[in-house]
């Protein structure tokens, strides 16, 4: 049994049903789809309290404190925890294709106690020191160099008549990874599987200048547990973008505090570094 969690802000409540119908329509159903909702906003000091058009099936959940985009995952864990569910939480804007869900869970019988991700990256990728453990480590593929991806959508525009009618679900993608294995953070944009207990009440008390690095803070506070990051790589094209991945508002659109995402992601490892001692080497 799996639950699905998703937070969001108001530029984006528009775009929300699409994204809702598409969780809804796993091909592995989940038991629930929970949207959380806060009653205000720190980005958005004139929200008036409405709530975004879902549809049946999803539940709001309303909350008195914007914890920023760790808000799709930090009250639902809290909530389930000691259930036995795995708990999935993903971005609101992307449309998942319906094998999304059970593609990522194939990965939970052999890392029972490992988060499960589809997309993630190793500290060196932000330009800080290598962590070798633990291991075996993520592979990164050849990208669009890939001889077989380059194949691939040759023969994708043979048989559409050009590469620009191949539908967006079957579009062939770079192996963005080659190999499975362990990274140091979960990117939250391809959706992350974890246990509720993975997240304590201590992962709620964000500093305000980590609020924004969402996948950094929650990949810190399942390491200082114990828990690893476990990337399952798959050639499936699992999600598309919408309009709103353009919002002006999106949070790695933005700078705060004086630095842009790369920036404070470095921030955020270094102040967890310290805090906790993890992603030491």
């Amino acid at each position: 049994m799996y639950v699905i969690s998703l937070s969001s802000i108001p530029s984006r409540f528009a775009d929300l049903p699409r994204v809702l119908e598409a969780l809804l329509a796993q091909r592995r159903r989940p038991a629930e789809v929970r949207l959380y909702i806060p009653r205000r906003y720190r980005r958005f000091p004139d929200y008036d309290g409405a709530l975004p058009d879902v549809p049946r099936g999803v539940e709001i959940c309303r909350v008195d404190e914007d914890l920023g985009p760790a808000t799709k995952v930090l009250f639902a864990a809290q909530a389930l925890r000691g259930e036995d569910v795995d708990l999935l939480y993903c971005d609101d804007d992307r449309l998942y294709t319906p094998i999304w869900a059970e593609t990522l869970l194939a990965a939970r019988p052999a890392h029972p106690r490992a988060a499960l991700c589809l997309q993630g990256f190793h500290l060196r990728h932000i330009g800080l020191p290598e962590v070798t453990e633990p291991a075996p480590r993520m592979r990164r593929g050849r990208g669009k160099r890939d001889p077989v991806y380059r194949l691939h959508r040759a023969w994708q525009a043979l048989r559409w008549g050009g590469s620009a009618r191949v539908p967006p679900f079957v579009r062939a993608r770079p192996r963005s990874f080659a190999r499975s294995g362990h990274v140091d953070i979960a990117e939250g944009l391809s959706g992350v599987a974890i246990r509720p207990d993975f997240l304590d009440d201590a992962a709620m008390e964000i500093p305000p200048v980590l609020w924004a690095v969402d996948d950094v803070w929650l990949s810190g506070q399942m390491m200082r547990r114990g828990v690893p990051v476990w990337l399952h790589a798959t050639r499936a094209r699992l999600f598309v973008d919408l309009p709103s991945q353009r919002d002006a508002m999106a949070l790695h659109r933005q700078v705060i505090d004086g630095e842009d995402r790369s920036g404070a992601n470095r921030a955020a490892v270094a102040a967890l570094q310290e805090r906790y001692g993890i992603w030491r080497g």
